[in-house]
């Protein structure tokens, strides 16, 4: 075994040593040395590792984060000595002849390192060098994928690793050629990239190679600046402006940008209004229409509640034999799932509770559910969290339901020839309509509210102090009550009630 093989593979073991210290860690101090700790190695082992710490990163809380930020781009970089060698062999001449300046100090990632240049044309460019060897290193981490999954989740159990070694691996090996990333960065600007809100950088055909890649030099603030400097109707106007392009993308050119961390994205103020500037299109998801028409399909369905989930979602490419035994939770799941564009106000993603209630609903069938999805699906919601994670982080109110609605009326035809598997599954006529709240003092009625369903979920928002606090009197658990109503599967029925000779609360599902 080479030595280099050797150092990985016992960089590798430390690394799994770390993740297993920092999934037991539980006090604040000692988890925040553990995930510098696992940071620490990933940047360090490139590649594969760090682009799983970027995930991490970003899909953190914000007090967790903070250990993982290097990762975006802030790793170090390897001298310029090895990355010039990397261009004189690429380009048979010397690099310095070609432009009238390249700045040595590179911009570290997970595959490469950024350099900024001036051609002598005067045109500023961005110079993406492949490190040396990492193509080996990933194919390395690859095999490493199974056990490494374990102090990271305890993947290797019932999952189709096989599955998604190949994906993943497809997915990297169109990363590793820069020649396939720039004819998908110029698709991309062709796609949806025509937004007038997306900036993407122009290639430089001449220049690029299969291991570099020239493009145009476009800059802005980072998503650090954005957060902490932008004010709340730019944030507020940035937010929208993501999600109407992310389904642009999704359902008008079927190509989703699936690497949205914050170091591969910019953002610039202009005089337009906020725009969003994109690099590194090594990881560019193209949906087929099928595939496009079945996910708008499930939103309406959800959207309407007119029909059953299970044969769309094996239309997506989820297993039926194993979605069919939780066919009752399908709804409820779907409902909570895709609950942003079920709702007609602006949405409010930090309170969404995603993983919390989508645990609740699907019960001891969480770890089937996860099986039973394809492994391309990843990509999907790799994007798609992406764009979650920054209207969180922007803390802002988006109306998606507004947003989807053009779409649904746009491929109304579509979607209604639609041919679907003939799977029978269970509808949304399971799931209760609305949240009922009804007060009476005395015997006479004071208080009778009616409310979406989904309130369920924030129902202390909707009682009153007084009930609030006669709960805490019974020492009733309002949490536990709304776990119980998402395992049931937001099922019509009681919630709770409250009586004494005064006053009587009632609380139920219809």
């Amino acid at each position: 075994m080479p030595t280099q093989s050797i150092r990985r593979t016992w960089d590798y073991a430390q690394l799994a040593k770390e993740t297993v210290k920092l999934r037991f860690s539980r006090e604040g101090k000692a988890k925040h040395a553990a995930q510098c700790l696992v940071a620490q190695r990933l940047g360090k082992l490139r590649g594969l590792p760090q682009k799983m710490g970027q995930m991490i990163a970003f899909r953190s809380s914000d007090t967790d984060s903070n250990a993982f930020d290097s990762l975006y781009e802030s790793s170090e970089p390897l001298p310029w000595s090895t990355m010039r060698s990397v261009l004189e062999a690429a380009w048979e001449t010397d690099p310095e002849s070609l432009f009238q300046q390249i700045n040595p100090a590179g911009k570290a990632a997970s595959l490469g390192q950024v350099h900024h240049a001036t051609l002598s044309t005067g045109h500023e460019v961005a110079i993406k060098i492949q490190y040396p060897g990492i193509r080996q290193a990933v194919l390395a981490d690859l095999h490493s994928l199974g056990w490494l999954a374990k102090p990271f989740g305890n993947l290797s159990q019932g999952f189709d690793l096989d599955g998604y070694r190949t994906t993943i691996l497809q997915g990297l090996e169109e990363e590793l050629d820069y020649k396939l990333e720039a004819k998908a960065q110029k698709a991309f600007a062709v796609g949806p990239g025509q937004n007038p809100w997306v900036i993407v950088p122009h290639v430089d055909e001449e220049l690029s190679c299969e291991n570099v890649l020239v493009s145009q030099w476009i800059d802005g603030e980072t998503w650090q600046q954005v957060t902490a400097t932008w004010p709340s109707d730019q944030r507020r106007e940035l937010g929208r402006r993501l999600l109407v392009w992310f389904l642009e993308s999704v359902f008008c050119f079927g190509q989703l940008h699936a690497d949205l961390h914050p170091g591969n994205v910019r953002f610039q103020r202009t005089e337009d209004g906020p725009k969003i500037v994109l690099y590194d299109f090594g990881s560019v998801y193209r949906m087929d229409d099928s595939e496009r028409l079945a996910l708008l399909r499930l939103i309406r369905a959800t959207r309407q509640q007119d029909e059953s989930p299970l044969p769309l979602l094996t239309m997506l490419g989820f297993e039926p034999d194993l979605l069919q035994p939780m066919s009752a939770r399908l709804p409820a799941l779907c409902r909570v799932l895709l609950e942003p564009f079920c709702v007609d106000h602006p949405y409010d993603t930090r309170r969404w509770s995603l993983s919390e209630r989508l645990n609740d609903v699907l019960g001891e069938d969480r770890m089937n559910f996860r099986i039973a999805g394809p492994p391309r699906l990843i990509y999907v919601l790799r994007a798609f969290q992406g764009i979650v994670n920054y209207l969180k982080g922007l803390d802002t109110k988006v109306l998606w339901g507004q947003a989807i609605e053009r779409y649904l009326q746009e491929y109304q035809k579509e979607l209604n020839a639609l041919v679907l598997p003939k799977i029978a599954g269970e509808d949304f006529a399971t799931i209760a309509q609305r949240l009922k709240v009804q007060v009476s003092r005395n015997g006479r009625l004071k208080a009778n509210v009616t409310l979406a369903a989904s309130a369920i979920d924030r129902l202390e928002q909707f009682l009153d102090e007084e009930t609030l606090s006669r709960i805490q009197e019974e020492k009733i658990d309002l949490q536990q009550i709304t776990a119980d109503v998402r395992r049931r599967g937001y099922a019509p029925g009681s919630v709770f009630e409250l009586s004494d000779p005064r006053r009587e609360v009632k609380v139920w599902l219809e």
